[in-house]
């Protein structure tokens, strides 16, 4: 057997944590949805699909990155208006492309397999960012577009008079992207999953109610209120930070549970 040092076991978890959200916390969300399916949703999935949920999660990440699809990059992320309102009707915006994709299901019996498997794909991935805090804009607030902000952490070794505070560079977008689900990269998707359900499953049936404009809405208020916290320059307790794992795995778990009950309806 190869053996490989400790050093480079490290560095693999953090080459993994790099890429956690874009790809291991997609396919905790689709192991969830999985688990909440009907017999029959999850027989018509895999037979679009040809492969499971899991495998194709990330299928618009890849997507964005070939010839002539950039624009696809607008899918990922959705703009509400300035009183925190899904109004949108512009091509390119996640919420929009979202209904398209969901209609595309409803009327698969009149659309071709190859549009239908890529709206299936399409909509597995977009409720999942669209469940994501740095995915949401809001009209007339540009922090929501990304920021700096500085991260205190401070350090004391009781009882010996060490003393010593570490004010360090972060970012809006890493700290939804990766700073949560990249600690449970040693997970497989299915225990980080179930992970979350533990987490959140008490409000699993009010959770997963509602449209796929009032899901945006509903993350677009973790937005503001995390925002009274997070600014542009400002200096936030490290403490503070991890506070907000609660709400990551909410808005994951929510994201989950939605996208379960949306696929069960489309294919009952």
């Amino acid at each position: 057997m190869k053996k490989i040092s400790i050093l480079a076991f490290a560095l693999a978890l953090i080459a993994n944590s790099a890429l956690a959200f874009n790809n291991f916390g997609h396919q905790a969300i689709a192991s969830l949805a999985d688990k909440y399916m009907t017999d029959n949703a999850k027989a018509e999935v895999k037979a679009i699909l040809k492969s499971d949920m899991i495998r194709t999660s990330t299928w618009l990440n890849t997507l964005r990155k070939k010839p002539g699809l950039a624009h696809t990059n607008g899918w990922h992320t959705t703009t509400l208006d300035a009183n925190g309102k899904s109004t949108t009707t512009a091509a390119n915006d996640g919420v929009v492309e979202l209904e398209k994709a969901i209609a595309v299901l409803r009327d698969r019996a009149n659309q071709s397999d190859s549009l239908v498997q890529a709206s299936l794909r399409t909509v597995i991935h977009l409720v999942g960012d669209l469940h994501c805090i740095s995915h949401i804009y809001i009209e007339g607030n540009e922090a929501t577009k990304g920021f700096n902000y500085k991260s205190w952490n401070e350090l004391t070794a009781e009882g010996k008079g060490f003393y010593c505070s570490k004010t360090f560079d972060a970012s809006w977008y890493r700290l939804w992207e990766s700073r949560f689900a990249g600690r449970y990269s040693f997970f497989t998707p299915q225990y980080y999953g179930d992970d979350i359900d533990l987490f959140a499953n008490e409000k699993k049936a009010e959770y997963e109610k509602g449209t796929p404009r009032f899901w945006v809405e509903n993350v677009g208020e973790d937005v503001v209120r995390a925002l009274e916290t997070f600014q542009p320059g400002a200096v936030v307790p490290v403490q503070m930070t991890e506070r907000q794992e609660t709400v990551h795995n909410r808005c994951m778990a929510k994201a989950a549970y939605r996208l379960a009950a949306l696929l069960n309806d489309i294919f009952k």
